[in-house]
């Protein structure tokens, strides 16, 4: 049986249509019916959730349940929230809704156990809300996965490629100048011994439209959960995809 899939949006609107298109090129179809019924609530005007964290900011939680409420009325009955960082509010939004609502953060670090089961260190590629809000690094642990994050310059880059001019949020011409800058971070870590990486961060999926060349597997946060949540609604992933790039 068919679920409807309610995806929170707009964090940003660049990242919502990227984790869309994820479910639709991983979706095992031949015709228009074949596919899934998904309704998304893009609403941009959601308070930024790292300066939430840092304590800079409006907390986000109660435009997030509003978003989520829209969905359940309009009749979803599966919900998943296209932003990392978001998830800091994960547990006040699933108290509030009694639509099943995808941990993300959960999703995305077992995808990687099970992807990879030798692996012993992840290179966390995220916001700083995230990485501040300990939401992959308690995951991980839990798994025996240990997190490995850039340094103060690494972590400075990719914030360049979230925030800055050129990065994924402003929309430039081209995102190659943001994709180079993950690039070098991506490889001194893979050189200083990480496993794997995982891009945790919706921009970064929306970054990566083409495999990432680190020397390590190089997993996604949004394809992994993209696949999960078509599984969940009732349809099949197309092929055997490994959710890295």
């Amino acid at each position: 049986m068919r679920r409807t899939i309610g995806v929170i949006g707009g964090m940003g609107p660049a990242a919502t249509v990227d984790f869309f298109r994820r479910i639709v090129d991983s979706t095992a179809a031949a015709t228009d019916q074949d596919h899934l019924h998904v309704i998304v609530d893009n609403q941009p005007a959601v308070p930024d959730r790292t300066a939430f964290i840092r304590g800079e900011g409006p907390d986000p939680t109660e435009t997030l349940i509003a978003a989520a409420h829209r969905l359940e009325s309009a009749g979803a009955d599966l919900l998943v929230m296209a932003c990392n960082t978001a998830h800091v509010c994960a547990p006040a939004i699933a108290d509030a809704v009694s639509t099943d609502f995808v941990n993300w953060i959960e999703v995305a670090a077992r995808g990687v156990r099970e992807r990879l089961p030798e692996a012993r260190s992840v290179a966390l590629f995220a916001t700083e809300g995230t990485i501040a809000a300990g939401l992959y690094q308690q995951v991980f642990a839990a798994l025996g996965i240990q997190v490995i994050l850039p340094d103060a310059a690494g972590q400075a880059a990719i914030n360049a490629a979230i925030y800055g001019p050129e990065g994924v949020k402003a929309g430039p011409p081209s995102l190659d100048p943001a994709r180079w800058l993950v690039d070098a971070v991506g490889q001194r870590l893979a050189a200083a011994g990480a496993d794997c990486a995982l891009l945790a961060c919706t921009e970064l999926s929306a970054l990566y439209d083409r495999p990432a060349d680190w020397g390590i597997p190089v997993f996604d946060a949004a394809q992994l959960v993209a696949e999960h949540v078509i599984e969940l609604a009732g349809a099949r992933v197309k092929g055997l995809q490994d959710a890295a790039v």
